[in-house]
């Protein structure tokens, strides 16, 4: 006896079916009712015949659930005929058959795809939860830890605007020219960066228009031009060489603070991402190529895997540690101990950032290291990276831009730097 689930295509919707065999004459094929979307049926596992897991399929769960209970009635109630395959009543089997599957018939027929909100901070949270389980249309992978935090943020910059405004039940169909330009002028009023203000507007973007594209309403006010996310380069600062190794060469005999310190030059000369940097310290993981040592890690944000080579100085720092990377320290705890460390260095000159604050252009002026967190020390790899000649394509590999805009945006060397790059070029000989 041989019993398993395929899947059958339509239109809309592709239908699971359980196929019976016994032998070579007899087969059954029959419809369990569960049927998925079509842009779904790539979640369907033909060698475990289930659904994959996560998924963006709403019952992916309860179907699973069901196709396991499915076959372990099967074999368990139809094991008998299985014994004399040369004298099966067909039609007794098809009967067994129809038996089991009926209650899952009545089941499915009950199950209703739950419904969604239709007030926007109801369907907002509703995003929030749902996705941080099941995979996204946007990013086609459940939404991460950093993602999460800026919808949440987003959430609650939108709901403190609808308290102050004391606007209640508020539907999409409420937004509007008006509401655009006032949820801009609640955030600047409170004094939020111009770059903050836009992280918001995109995120409470992308809600909208995922219940539009849910036919949860029907304002298409969001795609009109004026409705966009707006941001500026800011000129943070980055660390040279010369000041990392400064930090590398400072006497530390705190055994905390040394972590904090060879995490932070390990950031600087890898370029991963806070988020990928951590989860790379609780549990690392090195591969040995090309006579060289690299980091191997499979990329939150783009899911791809990325080899970086290990630049002498971190090779020097493993050897200190007899081969074991530092182990994983909070980034809010580096953030915070990185300043005074690098105050230690002499990495205290004026430093002044310009942005738009409240929405007015403000210049900051503190000592360097003031400005220096976790964020930095991958705007220091592109840019030292860049500053010594490796071609934007090639940072792209270990930095996992997707695009030479993105890059750029994370190089912060000043105009001599760049001018300095190129004045040795043979179009100015």
């Amino acid at each position: 006896m041989n019993f398993q689930f395929k899947i059958r295509n339509g239109k809309k919707n592709a239908t699971i079916l359980c196929e019976l065999r016994f032998g070579k004459n007899i087969r059954i094929r029959k419809s369990t009712s569960f049927a998925i979307p079509m842009q779904s049926i790539k979640y369907w596992d033909s060698n475990k015949q289930l659904l994959k897991l996560p998924n963006d399929i709403l019952n992916g769960d309860h179907i699973n659930n069901r196709l396991n209970e499915l076959r372990t009635k099967v074999y368990s109630e139809l094991s008998s005929f299985s014994q004399d395959t040369t004298h099966i009543d067909k039609k007794l089997l098809l009967e067994k058959l129809n038996s089991i599957l009926t209650p899952l018939e009545i089941v499915e027929e009950k199950l209703e795809e739950p419904t969604k909100p239709k007030l926007v901070m109801d369907y907002f949270q509703w995003y929030i939860d749902f996705y941080s389980e099941h995979i996204s249309p946007n990013t086609g992978s459940v939404l991460g830890k950093g993602t999460l935090s800026t919808y949440k943020n987003a959430l609650r910059f939108l709901r403190d605007y609808l308290e102050s405004n004391n606007i209640k039940d508020f539907k999409f169909n409420d937004i509007n020219k008006a509401f655009y330009y006032d949820f801009i002028d609640y955030g600047q009023y409170q004094g939020y960066s111009k770059n903050y203000i836009g992280s918001i507007i995109q995120k409470t973007k992308t809600i909208i228009r995922s219940a539009f594209d849910e036919d949860i309403h029907s304002n298409s006010e969001f795609r009109k031009r004026y409705f966009k996310k707006f941001s500026e380069e800011v000129n943070h600062p980055y660390l040279t060489e010369d000041e990392i190794l400064s930090l590398y060469n400072l006497k530390i005999k705190n055994k905390y603070l040394d972590n904090i310190r060879d995490i932070f030059i390990i950031a600087c000369y890898t370029g991963l991402r806070i988020g990928d940097l951590m989860g790379f310290l609780k549990n690392p993981k090195v591969e040995e190529f090309n006579g060289r040592k690299h980091i191997h890690i499979i990329q939150n944000k783009t899911k791809r895997p990325v080899f970086i080579p290990l630049k002498q100085i971190v090779l020097d720092i493993l050897g200190k540690r007899k081969g074991s990377f530092p182990p994983f320290i909070h980034q809010n705890l580096i953030n915070k101990e990185i300043k005074l460390l690098l105050k230690k260095c002499g990495v205290i000159e004026p430093y002044e950032v310009e942005k738009t604050i409240g929405g007015k252009s403000v210049f900051i002026s503190e000592p360097k290291y003031k400005f220096i967190g976790c964020h930095s020390a991958r705007r220091s790899f592109c840019t030292n990276a860049y500053n010594s000649g490796m071609p934007l394509q090639d940072i792209m590999v270990f930095s996992g831009h997707s695009s030479e805009r993105m890059v750029l945006l994370y190089i912060k060397a000043s105009a001599r730097e760049k001018a300095k790059k190129v004045s040795d070029h043979v179009f100015f000989n």
